[in-house]
């Protein structure tokens, strides 16, 4: 039912509303007045909050400017989170018809090559136009080796261009950008990776961004704006990296040029240009590279200032790291010259800002451009963002916070009570996987001679069948040494080992580096090679291990060829870079107080008496400082490998071998063993002996990333 209501009763109902509405209108008004008061009484927080938020609304939701938040994990202590849009595009991913060996794995980023065998030949057979195609929606560019800047040498962390090559293909990919500040509608975009490699100038002697040829090249300048005079109309990276309409969204921007700030070295005057390099007050040591999202301070290794390089930009020539921690990163410039006018400033591979500089002719330094773009102009896509704890972390292969939780679980030996044991200890050894040697052997049935081998009757037919090289085979990315040893009816009989990880055990952490013993015999052989007075410095055996040539040792004999040595054998080049030369002391024998040679400089050695008894040392490696106890920790046991090489061990039971130590023994003819109970013997045993056990000994460079951490092994009764 409806109710009717009187004109007077409508009148009054609306002047209430009035009269409600007025009064909402003067609280609103006393709240505003308020708000004004407070941030005249704080306008450092009020105010600015206020602003920002205001300024914030002109921007999409994605679009932010760097945020800079604490974080004590990181090396500056804290990190930046910047947001990412794409706009324009340049060559990146390269085309490949087979896996290429050009770039280093760890170097490889995701999405750096597409190997694809059809669109390569259809790349073969295009017409180019001043170096450009386009098949389907795809740009494309090729280059040979004479187009690349830094091709003229294939040095280690450089591209490698393989015989014959002559033309690489890249597509036209999205630039990603980091937007590292908003005003007044615009953006001020930082490249998330090096785009290209450039010099800074093209020739020799003093120069500053006005006059350089990469200010030109960035911008697409004419001859007239640089020192060399060099046209780079329609072919520098503003006219390849963006469209017509695209450049009109690109704002032309007052560069200043402030003298380098250590070195007070002037940087030449202000320009106005579209692209152009971050400087050193953009960077580091002012508000502006805070606000950027970098670390201020100039002495610290930033992540946010970490760089990867593209795949183009590495096949111009941009060097990538090979140290862990940094892998794959490379070094960029600045436009801030460095302690004169013939060097610009630079960003390492780890972040650190090297003011001084280098000669701003160098080839192999990396290009991050940065610009300003009108947003109301500009077609770009939002991009997600990028964080310098991922930067640090490691986004594609190398961590550096899983390279120091490796280093971190090597320790020093442990040594815990256990009245079971002889010397009533038990000790924990951490282990380290490094290097490959010949160990298990394959073979078809059941051995009882060897309980480690491997049976594999089809692996062995393979073996049997196959075509060896010097005894050596490569099959499915695994490595084989065949070896003829007798057999049962007076003849040979080949015999076929994998190579497989070398374990080893820490003994001692120090300052970086490990001393590392290997875990198991994995070798038997004399201490010398015929019957004479020797030391450790003359002997064969060292000159075996380290691949010396005929001076080194007494018998003259050359390991220096490649495969001849147990260095070379053991590890590759890379490897081997880790291993450090060693200052080997070599103190007299203690008991006979024969004198044991001098000092040496080795990479692979024996361990000495000094090292497993009677010294603090000997304590420090987790074994026993008594002679005769049979100490468990100088137990070994041997490789299927040396066992058919002929090392003496102990048939029943343990299985344990007697191995040598570098120290003469009472005469020069005689050298300290260690027998398969773990009693060390100091009068020794005649340096031909060929059955003694060879445990090898290295000092590893823990700043490597050539070995892997092992787990733990722990000594004791029934191991």
């Amino acid at each position: 039912m409806l109710s009717l209501i009187s004109d007077e009763d409508i009148y009054r109902y609306i002047c209430r509303g009035a009269e409600k509405i007025e009064e909402g209108i003067a609280m609103k008004r006393r709240c505003i007045a308020v708000l004004l008061f407070l941030c005249m009484l704080i306008p450092s927080v009020s105010t600015l909050a206020f602003a920002e938020a205001v300024e914030q609304d002109m921007y999409p939701d994605e679009l932010w400017e760097p945020h800079v938040e604490t974080d004590v994990s990181l090396s500056t202590g804290q990190v930046t989170e910047w947001s990412c849009i794409t706009f324009g595009s340049y060559p990146q991913t390269e085309i490949v018809a087979a896996p290429s060996e050009a770039v280093d794995d760890y170097a490889v980023q995701e999405g750096d090559f597409l190997e694809d065998p059809d669109l390569y030949e259809k790349l073969t057979r295009a017409e180019w136009n001043d170096g450009q195609t386009e098949i389907g929606d795809a740009r494309y560019l090729r280059m040979n080796r004479e187009d690349a800047v830094g091709s003229a040498s294939d040095r280690e962390g450089h591209y490698r261009w393989g015989e014959g090559d002559e033309w690489h293909y890249f597509r036209f990919d999205p630039i990603r950008w980091r937007v590292i500040g908003l005003e007044n509608g615009s953006a001020c975009l930082m490249a998330d990776k090096l785009l290209d490699c450039q010099p800074y100038h093209i020739n020799d002697g003093p120069v500053s961004w006005e006059g350089s040829t990469v200010r030109s090249w960035l911008n697409s300048y004419p001859a007239e704006e640089n020192d060399a005079g060099i046209d780079y109309r329609g072919k520098g990276f503003l006219d390849m990296a963006f469209s017509s309409s695209q450049q009109e969204a690109i704002i032309k921007t007052q560069v200043e040029n402030l003298p380098n700030g250590h070195y007070d070295t002037d940087c030449g005057d202000d320009t106005e240009d579209y692209v152009f390099l971050l400087s050193n007050d953009e960077v580091f040591s002012s508000d502006t590279a805070a606000r950027n999202g970098f670390y201020a301070a100039s002495g610290h290794d930033d992540p946010a200032k970490r760089f990867r390089s593209t795949m183009y930009a590495k096949c111009q020539g941009a060097w990538w790291s090979s140290v862990n921690g940094y892998m794959g990163n490379s070094f960029w410039f600045m436009r801030t010259n460095g302690y004169n006018r013939e060097s610009v400033t630079y960003i390492c591979d780890f972040g650190y800002i090297y003011q001084r500089g280098t000669i701003s002719t160098c080839e192999d330094a990396g290009l991050l451009p940065a610009m300003w773009i009108d947003l109301d102009l500009a077609e770009f896509e939002a991009a997600g963002t990028v964080s310098s704890r991922d930067i640090q972390k490691g986004a594609f292969r190398d961590t550096a916070v899983e390279d120091l939780q490796r280093r971190d679980q090597i320790v020093n030996p442990i040594v815990n009570l256990n009245e079971e044991e002889p010397d009533g200890k038990e000790v924990t050894y951490s282990l380290v996987s490094f290097g490959n040697y010949p160990q298990s052997e394959i073979v078809p049935e059941s051995d009882a001679g060897s309980e480690n081998s491997i049976v594999d009757p089809m692996l062995y037919n393979k073996l049997e069948k196959a075509d060896w090289e010097n005894n050596k085979l490569e099959q499915e990315r695994k490595r084989y040494l065949r070896v003829y040893s007798p057999d049962e009816n007076g003849g040979e009989r080949a015999r076929y080992f994998a190579f497989e990880p070398l374990i080893w055990r820490a003994l001692e952490v120090r300052d970086g580096t490990v001393l590392l013993l290997s875990n198991a015999a994995v070798e038997c052989g004399s201490f010398q090679a015929d019957l004479q007075d020797v030391s450790w410095e003359n002997c064969t055996l060292r000159s075996w291990l380290n691949g010396y040539g005929i001076s080194a040792n007494a018998s003259a004999i050359d390991y220096s060829g490649s495969g001849k040595s147990f260095l070379d054998i053991a590890f590759s080049a890379k490897e081997q870079e880790a291993i450090l030369e060693t200052a080997v002391r070599n103190e007299a024998n203690y008991y006979f107080g024969m004198d044991s040679g001098e000092e040496t400089d080795d990479r692979i050695f024996l361990l000495a008496e000094s090292e497993i008894f009677i010294y603090d040392s000997a304590q420090i490696h987790g074994f026993s400082r008594r002679d005769e106890v049979a100490d468990r920790a100088k137990q070994f046991q041997p490789t299927d490998y040396a066992i058919r090489k002929g090392v003496w061990y102990e048939h029943a039971g343990t299985r344990n071998v007697f191995w040598i130590t570098r120290t003469t023994g009472y005469t020069h003819v005689n050298v300290v063993y260690v027998d398969e109970s773990g009693y060390m013997y100091n009068r020794g045993i005649l340096v031909t002996c060929k059955d003694a056990a060879i445990i090898p000994a290295l000092v590893l460079d823990l700043d490597s990333t050539v070995y892997e951490y092992a787990g733990t092994y722990t000594i004791r009764k029934n191991k």
